[in-house]
């Protein structure tokens, strides 16, 4: 904040010079006031530049300085696509064939359902052959991650991990939305240079030399002067900012994977390439403090750089890696190395592999503390996870056509006659849709509860890049089915839930803050914490103490709990939607207390471990794997 006061009042005060020397060049011209004495010669006035000239070039200055701000928040709204695609990524069909493509979604695809959050739409830079890699997004439940074509051909599969990693850890830390405003706001210390730029090319192409040309050609080289100013300041901003959280960054990423040869071979790779890191798109000025490593070259590198040195992070993250000699056996790995093996780095046989975690002695506060922080565990559950995912289904999820169906199918009835009731009530809207459904809904309730989650999450990430109206059209479809069934299920209550917050039009967009207590919204966390007391006990006797449980930690008073067959999709959503812009630390106490009310029976079911899971989701607050004991082979099938 304090550079950013620094760059405005430098741009404001050499604009405010730029305009005095203007003014006072301009007495030659006849500007300048003048008086005759009885003698008659011409008496000029004293050179001065009235106040209200000062106040005016200061006034303009700043409205364009934060006008341009606004706009590119604004036009940043549609969340980490529009920035993918500001520097030409290309989005990755998720039914996509080619090798590299498919290995980068599925370590996308394993980090995601390891950390909680929705899987983020994949971009590749096809023309850019240094190696790199961003993430952006204002929500963790709508990111985007993008990599080089450099990056994508060629890292081993540990190294690419590693770097997905590194990305997720922006997106788990909130790093994302920083870097979007701060995006906005060199978007606005950056624009008269940029208006001086433009000046100078229309200047150009102007024909004679009149004095209209002669004008704006001055005018252009007095902004470009005043936007180095900016750039000055924007680049020592962007260096405060970001250096601290590449550190945080990578050693997120070695906390997730456990494998510092990764990342470190990664970084190793970079310095042995010509083109290194960088990045050649117009844009990547702009976006320098995103990437993974440094973006562009620099002058004075040690000052602006957005990144530490290679050889500082290497030497963090691992103390004892020797590049040359990683070089080397990586070299004689990939050359003898079938194409599809070439994957494997060579420190992935020496990963290490971390316990199994002991019970917690308080359930509740474990399960916020993880929020935001997979280990190990997690990521390797998740491969399991995927690996366990049957064909069919997983062929359905990753297909834009068949994914709504398959969402449809996981909504179905358990009942044989409710089953054929909803499909009729979607035959009447789509025929299609509906005889996919009837096809998918045997492989879908065959899932069972520890893939149902992943399942759903996979289908809607191949749903977010469809239009809005087609968007709605599938969540018009769930909301058509559940209401015709009298009591839905609690899956089919987190299914649509999750369908209604990720495809929404505002998705894209984080809630804003506006309920710092829960006693505003007392009400929706009733009914949140009644949903998860009937969950969390067999046969409902139990949920009146469940409740208990949940609003003692919340310090509202007790109540009974609302009855299930009173809690219908529309009322959670809403409920949920409200608690999702609650202040963050009033959103812990609401997770501490969900999680309180899920454990009073001292078991935490495979089926309401998701709906925790997907709640905690909807008010991002992004929760990894419920693992039986801290083992991830005890939930996988």
């Amino acid at each position: 904040m304090v550079l950013f006061l620094l760059a405005v009042v430098a741009i404001t005060a050499t604009v405010n010079l730029a305009v005095a020397l203007l003014w006072l060049t301009s007495i030659g011209r006849g500007i300048a006031p003048y008086r005759v004495d009885a003698a008659g010669n011409v008496l000029l006035a004293a050179a001065h530049v009235p106040a209200a000239v000062y106040v005016w070039t200061t006034l303009v200055t700043l409205t364009l300085v934060a006008g341009r701000s606004l706009v590119a928040v604004a036009q940043l709204r549609a969340g980490g696509d529009a920035v993918a695609r500001m520097v030409g990524g290309v989005p990755v069909d998720r039914a996509t064939t080619a090798p590299d493509e498919r290995r980068l979604l599925n370590i996308v695809d394993e980090m995601a359902i390891a950390s909680g959050v929705a899987v983020p739409r994949v971009y590749v830079l096809p023309d850019e052959p240094g190696v790199n890699a961003f993430a952006a997004g204002d929500a963790p439940n709508q990111a985007a991650i993008a990599v080089t074509a450099g990056a994508l051909r060629r890292l081993t599969r540990d190294e690419l991990q590693a770097v997905v990693g590194h990305e997720f850890s922006h997106v788990l830390n909130g790093d994302m939305r920083l870097n979007l405003r701060m995006i906005g706001v060199l978007a606005g210390i950056l624009f008269l240079g940029e208006i001086g730029q433009f000046l100078l090319r229309a200047s150009g192409r102007r024909r004679g030399r009149g004095h209209g040309r002669g004008g704006l050609v001055l005018l252009g080289l007095v902004l470009t002067v005043i936007g180095y100013v900016g750039l000055f300041f924007g680049r020592l901003l962007r260096a405060a900012v970001s250096r601290q959280r590449e550190h945080l960054a990578d050693a997120s990423s070695i906390q997730f994977t456990r494998n510092p040869d990764g990342l470190a071979g990664a970084l190793a790779v970079i310095g042995s390439l010509d083109e290194g890191s960088l990045v050649r798109h117009r844009h990547a000025e702009t976006l320098g403090h995103m990437f993974f490593a440094e973006g562009i070259r620099l002058w004075l590198q040690s000052v602006f750089a957005t990144h530490p040195p290679l050889p500082e992070r290497i030497a963090q993250i691992a103390p004892r890696f020797v590049v040359a000699d990683y070089l080397r056996r990586r070299a004689r790995a990939l050359d003898g190395a079938a194409p599809d093996a070439a994957a494997v780095a060579p420190g992935s046989a020496r990963r290490q592999t971390s316990a199994a975690a002991s019970p917690s002695t308080h359930p509740a506060a474990a399960v916020v503390a993880s929020v935001g922080r997979p280990a190990p565990a997690h990521v390797e559950h998740a491969t399991r996870v995927l690996a366990a995912v049957p064909a069919v289904v997983r062929d359905a999820a990753n297909d834009r056509a068949a994914a709504p169906a398959l969402l449809v199918a996981l909504a179905l009835a358990p009942d044989e006659a409710a089953r054929k009731e909803q499909l009729a009530i979607l035959e009447r809207r789509d025929a299609a849709r509906a005889q996919q459904a009837g096809r998918l809904a045997d492989p879908a309730r065959a899932l069972p509860p520890p893939l149902r989650l992943p399942v759903v999450e996979l289908a809607l990430a191949s749903l977010r890049p469809l239009d809005q109206p087609a968007r709605d059209a599938v969540v018009a479809d769930l909301l058509g089915i559940t209401q015709a069934e009298p009591r839905a299920s609690l899956e089919t209550l987190v299914l649509v839930t999750l369908a209604r917050q990720q495809l929404a039009g505002r998705a894209a967009r984080a809630a804003p803050v506006k309920h710092r207590s829960i006693l505003e919204v007392a009400d929706d966390a009733r009914l949140v914490l009644s949903l998860l007391a009937h969950a969390g006990v067999a046969g409902g006797g139990g949920a009146p103490a469940a409740l208990g449980r949940g609003l003692v930690a919340l310090r509202l008073p007790a109540t009974p709990p609302v009855p299930l067959e009173k809690i219908g999709v529309s009322r959670v959503g809403a409920a949920l939607d409200r608690l999702r812009q609650l202040a963050p630390f009033v959103k812990r106490e609401l997770l501490e207390a969900c999680a309180d009310t899920v454990t009073a029976d001292a078991h935490i079911a495979p089926a309401e471990a998701e709906l925790l899971r997907a709640v905690a989701t909807t008010l991002d607050c992004p929760v990894p794997p419920l693992l039986e004991g801290g083992a991830a082979e005890a939930t996988v099938p």
